[in-house]
């Protein structure tokens, strides 16, 4: 039993002694890029010290206000390719729009109800001429839903969600 003990304390000490020799990173707070940085400034042959905060900026796109940012940003008013045969819903405001590769989508939030907002498009896109696409239509009542419509090659998609905490409607038209 003294042997299993001693066994025991000696294989622990061991493992103490090689868990605490290896290579440690302490987090001292330092982001891995600040952490790069400072051994880059250690090493007087290294070029990559001698950036400016400019050329670190314009290598991380991620880091750019303007790159990405930009890109996503919604535009303010309709669209000017908005097809005329789309009818518009008069007591939604206009959040803006967004080109996407689903196409052009248009963003709305009204104080109506979801089903209401649906009644009006299901009547006004039928006078149009557009027809809900087979299986293109999903909707959960006082929640939201989304609708495709088809009309000679065209495609027009509403998606609709109610927020409770808001008290909003929103949807947005998708047009290729």
């Amino acid at each position: 039993m003294k042997q299993f003990i001693l066994l025991l304390l000696i294989s622990s000490f061991f493992l103490f002694q090689i868990n605490g020799c290896g290579k440690k990173e302490e987090n001292s707070g330092a982001s891995g890029e600040e952490k790069n940085e400072s051994l880059n400034n250690t090493d007087p042959g290294n070029k990559s010290s001698e950036m400016n905060k400019e050329d670190e900026i314009r290598k991380d796109p991620l880091a750019s206000d303007n790159t990405t940012e930009s890109q996503l940003e919604m535009e303010p008013g309709l669209p000017s390719d908005f097809p005329a045969d789309v009818p518009q819903y008069t007591k939604a405001k206009l959040i803006g729009s967004l080109n996407s590769s689903d196409g052009m989508m248009v963003t709305y939030e009204s104080n109506d109800q979801v089903q209401d907002i649906i009644d009006f498009y299901k009547e006004g896109m039928t006078k149009s001429g557009y027809a809900v696409e087979e299986g293109g239509e999903i909707i959960t009542p006082g929640k939201g839903g989304l609708i495709n419509w088809v009309k000679q090659g065209k495609s027009v998609q509403i998606v609709l969600g109610y927020d409770k905490d808001k008290g909003l409607s929103s949807f947005v038209i998708t047009y290729k």
